[in-house]
């Protein structure tokens, strides 16, 4: 590897999908830096160009692949030396993407940390070949990443705040999903391990904010230690110097203990938020999803954590037009919102996946009437979402600041600790003096938009 910066190859990666997804991608950045490869913002101009995919429904894969045809025009126009594909989808298509992408100059699937400057450097050196390098790492067991060692991320958002994933894999088995046939089963990363990344995050990024991932965080810890012990890992978390505020997203609600509830209730750093997806509340099409829960389940764990955490915000999911789902149990499943009142909500439309148990059912549910329910359901929440955002207006909310508003000097976008990056709201926020990305400020909210908060910096704030 040449030693000269000037001299050292170029590497652009484009990274898709979840924020998981987004945490492979910084390790596979940092050890491509860590190897001598330059880091570049754009993929055109670059020597190569590093695609981390996602292969989790459909839309997803469509956008991968639309993503690797792109690189590779670029490519042939000789704006790019070499493209590599990585990630979920060369996991889950390997052979067919070897056949069916012969420009494409490497592939790595979801385990191959230790391997992709190798691969990089290899297809760098065949660019232009036509023959694409043979996966190195497709173990139908990927190991869990930097386990045990010490971690090498490059920074993929702003420094305030980092994704940190404590695991690889799932127990569940939901019919609709094929993440376990991927990632394979549930691969925790020890408690001292996941500690000493978080401290290496806070201490040499500067992150003040740490959002906990995995595909199941509620089952954290069973299959190294014989049992749950997410609440513990966030309680250690919740002690590291210089954290303000630790989030935990994707716990199934099976998981959510009575410890886990005490744990975000009595941590101050932890904030008053969890991401526990439903996915349903009919009782037949929550079996149908092998979710192992019933709509009684369901309230009684949602009135648990609200009786225990008053101030607590809740992000769920919900899936409309699953195979077999009558017009009755949408009907519940809507009534079961507009009662409960989710703070936060995605909804998806049922992917038919191939490989997932679903995708053998019947009563398929046709596009139109997948589209005429997912519209109704988010005209619902979209009334939910104003209701609670109007219960602010003239109240004062600590805010990070995440980035200056480009249309406006004196307004900075950031969000309140009920409010995780990308998927909810945001707070605009005015200020005659500057606000930088990442510091903490009392805003008083004055107004809402339809998801968002608008407020000014409040007196008190110096």
């Amino acid at each position: 590897m040449p030693s000269s910066a000037a001299l050292a190859p170029t590497v652009s990666l484009i990274s898709l999908g979840c924020p998981r997804t987004l945490v492979d991608s910084e390790l596979y950045l940092g050890r491509l830096q860590r190897v001598g490869f330059r880091a570049v913002d754009s993929v055109e101009g670059s020597d190569v160009a590093v695609i981390n995919t996602c292969s989790f429904i459909q839309d997803a894969i469509k956008e991968s692949i639309d993503t690797v045809l792109q690189a590779v025009e670029l490519k042939k126009q000789g704006k790019l030396k070499a493209v590599v594909v990585a990630g979920c989808l060369v996991q889950r298509f390997k052979q067919d993407l070897i056949r069916e992408l012969p420009d494409v100059d490497g592939f790595v699937g979801v385990d191959g940390f230790s391997d992709v400057d190798l691969v990089v450097q290899r297809a760098l050196d065949r660019s232009g070949t036509g023959q694409g390098e043979q996966p190195r790492s497709l173990r139908p067991r990927p190991q869990v990443p930097h386990q045990g060692s010490r971690v090498t991320r490059a920074a993929l958002t702003p420094p305030h705040y980092a994704y940190v994933k404590i695991s690889e894999g799932c127990l569940k088995g939901c019919s609709f999903c094929v993440i376990p046939k991927i990632k394979g089963p549930l691969r925790s990363r020890p408690i001292d391990d996941v500690v000493a990344e978080a401290k290496q995050l806070v201490e040499e990024r500067g992150a003040r904010e740490l959002i906990i991932v995995g595909q199941d965080t509620s089952d954290y810890g069973v299959d190294l230690y014989k049992r749950p012990r997410i609440a513990e890992l966030m309680g250690t978390l919740a002690r590291i110097g210089g954290v303000r505020w630790i989030r935990l997203l994707y716990c199934h609600p099976r998981g959510v203990s009575e410890e886990l509830m005490h744990t975000i209730r009595d941590e101050p750093r932890i904030c008053k938020y969890l991401d526990m997806a439903i996915e349903h509340a009919d009782d037949l099409v929550l079996q149908q999803m092998n979710r192992g829960i019933t709509q009684a389940q369901l309230r009684e764990t949602i009135e648990r954590l609200r009786s225990r955490i008053p101030a607590i915000t809740l992000r769920t999911s919900v899936i409309v037009g699953f195979p077999g789902e009558p017009d009755a149990a949408f009907e519940r499943l809507l009534r079961f919102l507009e009662e409960v009142q989710f703070e936060r909500l995605g909804a998806f439309t049922y992917a038919r996946e191939e490989g997932s148990a679903s995708f053998r059912f019947p009563d398929q549910v046709p596009e139109g009437l997948k589209a005429e329910r997912f519209e109704r359901l988010m005209q619902v929440q979209q009334g939910i979402a104003a209701a609670v955002n109007a219960r602010f207006i003239g109240h004062t909310r600590e805010v990070v600041i995440d980035e200056p508003d480009a249309s406006d000097p004196h307004q900075f976008v950031g969000r309140t600790s009920a409010d995780c990056p990308e998927v909810d709201g945001q707070v605009y926020v005015r200020s005659e003096a500057p606000l930088s990305p990442g510091s903490f400020v009392p805003v008083q909210i004055t107004d809402t938009l339809e998801y968002d908060l608008v407020g000014t910096v409040a007196t008190t704030h110096r």
